[in-house]
């Protein structure tokens, strides 16, 4: 904690996210109230320039996009069909479905196909928050919308509680996606 807290905000931020993705959310919930808020405003005008390689970095990792495996195999022609599918989504909303068996490399290529600047800066100017769902149980299931609430919500002014049951959390789900993040 003591080297992250030397480093910029970036790096407490990716550390959070790390703790967030790898199965400690309990630490990460510690930490949650210590994130550095990211205006709205600076976060859209990081979309529109694209300046500089670290502020894609920190949009993909502030959104949860898992990084590039140490061992990375390219595989263009997926990638490439990822991406025609999602940008398909700036003229028509919808959603985009990347299905296959355990281990077959959906997640390395949905990330992948997120790294493209074009795509993030054209058709998801707010960004992108990813959620991997698996098999959960009724619990499990839960922490996760609340953690996607919190995050969808965290320039709102009203500090809410977070969501009690599942129900609860796809209405606010909903809510936030029609009204604050319609693409």
């Amino acid at each position: 904690i003591n080297i992250i807290l030397t480093k910029d905000n970036n790096s407490y931020r990716s550390f959070y996210n790390a703790l967030l993705h790898e199965g400690y959310r309990d630490l990460a919930a510690l930490l949650q109230d210590g994130i550095p808020a990211v205006s709205s405003g600076n976060r859209k005008s990081s979309m529109d320039g694209m300046t500089s390689h670290g502020q894609f970095k920190t949009i993909l990792c502030e959104g949860g996009v898992p990084q590039r495996p140490v061992v990375f195999v390219t595989r263009p022609k997926l990638v490439d069909a990822i991406k025609q599918k999602l940008y398909c989504l700036g003229s028509d909303p919808g959603w985009v479905t990347v299905y296959g068996m355990a281990g077959c490399g959906k997640t390395v290529l949905t990330a992948e196909a997120l790294r493209d600047h074009k795509l993030l800066e054209v058709y998801f100017p707010g960004g992108v928050h990813w959620i991997s769902v698996g098999k959960q149980d009724k619990a499990g299931l839960l922490i996760k919308l609340q953690n996607l609430c919190s995050r969808l919500e965290h320039d709102s002014t009203l500090s809410q509680r977070p969501p009690l049951n599942i129900e609860e959390a796809k209405d606010r789900l909903r809510l936030l996606m029609l009204r604050k993040y319609p693409r």
